[in-house]
C-alpha cells in the first residue's frame, strides 16, 4: 500500500501548524500527527474543520504527541473534548460521540537516534499507516460528567469552600469534599 500525495501534504501542513503551537518538531510531533490523521480519517472527521462537537479524544501521555493530537483534532482540555489518562503510553483513543465508534491508535515503530528530524518527517510521511501504527476498534464508556457542555454536577467543598464541578466531589458521611482537602493536595499554601 502507498501513501497518497494528499496524505503527505496533510501531514506536512499539520506538522508545520503544530510546530508553531508546540515550539519545535520532533519524533513525538511527527508520530502524533500521523496517528491523529489516521484516526480522524477512519472516523470520517475532516482535520481542517476545528469544531468537532462529536469528537472526544483520550491521550495516554503528557508529552509532545498530545500537542500533535490536539493540533490535528481541534480537541482541548478547556473544551472538555481532550481527556488525559496518565498511562505513560504513546497512544490516543478517538471517539465519535453520536455513534460510540472509537479507535485507539498507537505506534509500532521506533527510530534510530541518529536520524535527523527531516529524515524522520520524510520516513513518517511516506510510510503507510499500517506499517507504523496499530489502529484498533475499541469501546469507551464515557461518564455523563465527562461529556462536553456545562457542568452536570456542582458542589462546594466543606473545608476550603471552593467549587467542585463535574462529579469530582467526594462525599463522606453525606458531606462534600474536594479531593485535595480529603486526600491531600499536590500543592501547599505558603503564608
Amino acid at each position: 500500500m502507498t501513501v497518497s500525495a494528499k496524505e503527505i501534504e496533510d501531514f506536512y501542513y499539520f506538522v508545520k501548524k503544530i510546530e508553531e503551537f508546540h515550539g519545535h518538531v520532533c519524533v513525538g510531533i511527527a508520530m502524533g500527527t500521523k496517528s491523529a490523521l489516521a484516526a480522524m480519517r477512519v472516523l470520517g472527521f475532516d482535520p481542517y474543520v476545528k469544531k468537532h462537537k462529536d469528537l472526544i479524544v483520550y491521550v495516554e501521555t503528557d508529552r509532545c504527541m498530545t500537542d500533535a493530537v490536539q493540533g490535528v483534532s481541534g480537541c482541548g482540555l478547556g473544551k472538555r473534548s481532550l481527556k488525559y489518562v496518565d498511562y505513560g503510553k504513546f497512544a490516543a483513543t478517538f471517539v465519535r460521540l453520536s455513534t460510540g465508534e472509537a479507535y485507539r491508535v498507537t505506534t509500532t515503530k521506533d527510530f534510530p537516534k541518529e536520524l535527523s528530524v527531516d529524515e524522520v518527517l520524510k520516513l513518517v510521511s511516506e510510510t503507510p499507516d499500517e506499517e507504523m501504527l496499530l489502529l484498533e476498534r475499541v469501546e469507551v464508556d464515557i461518564p455523563e460528567n465527562d461529556l462536553p457542555g456545562s457542568a452536570k454536577e456542582r458542589a462546594v467543598c466543606s473545608v476550603c469552600n471552593e467549587r467542585v464541578m463535574d462529579g469530582r466531589a467526594v462525599y463522606k458521611d453525606g458531606v462534600p469534599y474536594c479531593k485535595a482537602c480529603l486526600y491531600g493536595a499536590y500543592y501547599r499554601v505558603k503564608n
